[in-house]
């Protein structure tokens, strides 16, 4: 009998890795959102996910799915929406979470079994997470329930500025000012390894509530992932520190990524299934690389007043020190 997949939200970066891999593993796959985008291989459903009545009326039409995969919910209200939906119409769920759920864990990675609520650093965005993830778990007695937590994801189709944000500079010969000095430590996922595991858990035994912490092994510095983005797509390293030249500026507002540690303990997920990431960063930036589009990177506006500022104090600090 064919399986059948609900996939929440699967037109986006993490849809367009997971619809893949359910229908090669020969599931019926219905993709779920607002339609302005075609999913090759699914079935449309089209309805925006925070309006309760009509997810309710598609609850009505579909013959039922063996697992709901929910990719695309960033707080409490818009999951409890889709449960009250697609709960009664399947036989298990699987919800993305995100590594920002868990508070502050100083001096080591988070491990499944430490406090949520969402560090400071995270904002709204964590302390929502977090909250799905309660609700979730709560209604784990009802219907197993399956949570994944990645740190930052990459890879082709990646709508977030980070590799390509290095590659544009290199391409365009631009530095890349790195807060600090660089060293805090932060952690990835491939999202072709993140459908690999979603789709193995879903053709895996479960009950009740599994949390699950997933990403590569590898953890590299700020430092190092600039490093490892441009030499894997052949390009000098592009890095320059900005030490205590930027302290009156926020890393976002000239780097990809906050200057705070984003990284999980696996041991638990490396432990629970035969299962390992099939890329390592390096090879995966490398991909990913692969396909872009050179000539828009190759001209895209980077022009920021604040990356200029900071480098001229850069520059101005080394001729001090001359």
């Amino acid at each position: 009998m064919t399986k059948r997949a609900l996939v929440i939200g699967g037109s986006g970066f993490v849809g367009g890795h997971l619809v893949p891999a359910l229908l090669h593993d020969q599931f019926h796959v219905s993709v779920l959102n607002r339609g302005n985008k075609v999913t090759v291989g699914a079935e449309q459903l089209t309805a925006d996910r925070t309006d309760g009545d009509q997810l309710f009326q598609i609850s009505q039409q579909v013959p039922g799915f063996d697992v709901v995969i929910d990719t695309s919910s960033y707080n409490l209200q818009s999951t409890k929406t889709a449960w009250d939906a697609f709960s009664g119409v399947t036989q298990r769920w699987i919800h993305l979470s995100s590594a920002a759920v868990y508070k502050e864990t100083p001096g080591r990675c988070p491990a499944e079994g430490d406090p949520i609520g969402g560090a400071a650093i995270w904002a709204d965005y964590g302390f929502e997470k977090a909250a799905a993830d309660a609700f979730l778990t709560d209604q784990a007695e009802q219907l197993p329930v399956t949570i994944f937590r990645p740190p930052y994801l990459y890879g082709p189709g990646n709508d977030n500025d980070r590799e390509s944000f290095i590659w544009a500079r290199c391409l365009q010969r631009r530095p890349v000012v790195i807060p600090k000095n660089g060293e805090t430590r932060i952690q990835f996922l491939h999202a072709e390894d993140l459908a690999d595991i979603m789709v193995h858990a879903s053709a895996s035994a479960a009950r009740g509530a599994q949390v699950f912490n997933v990403a590569s092994e590898e953890r590299v510095s700020l430092r190092e992932w600039v490093n490892l983005v441009a030499t894997a797509a052949g390009f000098a390293d592009p890095g320059i520190l900005a030490r205590d030249q930027a302290d009156d500026y926020m890393p976002r507002q000239y780097f990809p990524f906050r200057d705070y540690p984003c990284c999980v303990d696996v041991q638990f997920l490396m432990k629970s299934f035969e299962w390992r990431p099939r890329h390592g960063l390096f090879d995966g930036f490398r991909q990913t690389f692969e396909t872009q589009d050179i000539q828009h990177l190759a001209s895209k506006p980077l022009d920021s007043e604040t990356e200029k500022t900071i480098l001229a104090r850069i520059q101005s600090c080394d001729l001090t020190h001359l």
